[in-house]
């Protein structure tokens, strides 16, 4: 049973003081990144609703619903923010997973810390023991995991990563955290089909809540298979049937570490990651050239086969739908200087000249970019065709906000601010900030949580 032995074993033997000082920067910085990212979801229908019914539910008191004015149960307030964090699909991504780290672990370990008054230190390394297990275990399994095998990583792996956040905040030992992880293995769920919809930030908020869940129940004697990656039935047999994987990157935990390694994705763009390069593209292309978007009789996309089958609508009719679309956000980025909260509104998607823009663009399979493509990149090349014969086009393999392109700390700033005043008042959103970028200084987080508390506000779907 060495593959759970590995995991568990690092879970229960990680030391703060071990931990290289580059890897403990960029798990601050997404820590950071998914509390603002939480607060302007809060805003959204799809963040609004979970906290009213969490709110009507009247659970007892324990952690913060951030930006909503109220408090309740650990794993309600989990479920919510982890709902919260992933509504706008404006949160990170690390390319080991293929999938989205934070939205789970953050509002996992912030509420079960909030619960039992724990420092802010505490709290960091939990979030880096919960992040290295998550993105070790993606590199098991995908992309077969969820191109061939329909799952939403996020939900699915991210589920074991904020469970062993979890468990390392309690201060569990291996035993019993090895019953938290077959415990939130009967639980673990999200399907691709529903990338578009209010379902997929519900797989970041699921896994949160069943990392809560999973681990507390672990602690009060709850049994399960203690071995969920061994054996017969282990979550890779049944979740990736038929399907490669290899389970060397879990002997490398506390070794190697995927923080510094592949590090984060801060993503300068409310949409789908694989988008990104196609945005970045056109972007540069009217840097250089100067065109009427009338003139453009089509446009191509390339791309990898990853992205051609996760982008699924074509000429969406909704804001979530756009979050999906290539056609889409290319005629958006033609026709738009910059892409934000409002590219992706209902009126905007449905808006004309938009709508006959984005019927005259493609997205294909591209040979090249497939047959080059690793993990740790969504390449996309994109070709005008203008009227009158001539062609533009533009390549973009790394978009901004991957570590090699990374937002200035300035830019990371500007989007927390943006984000944060959306829920929070100025003093708040000023000591939420300083709060979270001297976290592991905190004696308790509850300085912090303190502060994100915001005001209830009505949001219309």
């Amino acid at each position: 049973m060495q593959n759970t032995k590995n995991v568990v074993d690092y879970i229960v033997t990680s030391r703060f003081e071990l931990i290289p000082g580059q890897a403990l920067a960029v798990a601050k910085g997404a820590i950071q990144d998914c509390v603002g990212v939480a607060l302007a979801g809060a805003r959204q229908p799809g963040g609004s609703i979970p906290a009213e019914w969490a709110r009507k539910s009247g659970g007892v008191g324990s952690a913060t619903v951030w930006g909503q004015d109220f408090k309740t149960s650990a794993h309600d307030a989990a479920l919510v923010n982890g709902t919260a964090a992933h509504a706008l699909d404006y949160d990170d991504v690390t390319w080991g997973l293929i999938g989205h780290p934070s939205v789970s672990l953050v509002p996992s370990v912030l509420a079960i810390g909030e619960m039992i008054n724990a420092a802010g230190r505490d709290v960091l390394h939990a979030y880096v023991v919960g992040f290295e297990v998550m993105a070790k275990l993606g590199r098991t399994t995908q992309p077969h995991h969820s191109l061939d095998g329909g799952w939403h990583a996020t939900g699915t792996i991210g589920a074991f990563g904020a469970t062993a956040a979890c468990c390392k905040l309690l201060g569990l030992d291996a035993d019993h955290t090895a019953h938290a992880l077959g415990i939130v293995y009967s639980m673990t769920s999200g399907n691709v089909s529903n990338f578009g919809t209010m379902c997929k930030p519900l797989h970041a908020g699921l896994a949160a809540r069943n990392a809560v869940e999973a681990s507390m129940w672990a602690q009060a004697g709850f049994t399960s298979l203690p071995h969920p990656f061994d054996g017969p039935r282990s979550f890779h047999e049944v979740y990736s049937r038929g399907l490669p994987a290899d389970m060397k990157p879990l002997a490398e935990l506390g070794e190697v570490y995927e923080l510094v390694v592949r590090g984060v994705v801060i993503k300068p763009y409310p949409c789908g990651v694989a988008l990104h390069p196609a945005i970045d593209a056109v972007h540069a292309l009217k840097k250089d050239h100067v065109f009427d978007p009338g003139d453009i009789a089509s446009v191509e996309a390339g791309v990898t086969k990853y992205t051609f089958d996760k982008l699924c609508y074509l000429v969406p009719q909704t804001g979530l739908e756009a979050k999906f679309s290539m056609p889409y956000t290319i005629a958006r980025s033609i026709l738009d200087d910059s892409i934000g909260f409002d590219t992706f509104t209902d009126r905007l998607v449905r808006e004309e000249k938009a709508q006959t823009l984005t019927r005259r663009i493609s997205m294909y399979v591209h040979a090249g970019i497939e047959g080059a493509w690793k993990m740790g990149s969504r390449p996309v090349n994109v070709r005008l065709h203008f009227r009158d014969g001539r062609v533009l086009e533009r390549q973009v393999d790394i978009s901004k906000g991957n570590p090699e392109v990374a937002m200035t700390p300035e830019e990371l700033n500007v989007k927390f601010e943006d984000c944060a005043r959306l829920s929070l008042n100025s003093a708040s959103m000023e000591a939420a900030a300083q709060a979270l970028r001297n976290i592991e200084n905190l004696k308790s987080i509850s300085e912090l949580t303190l502060h994100l508390e915001g005001q209830r506000r009505a949001v219309a779907a």
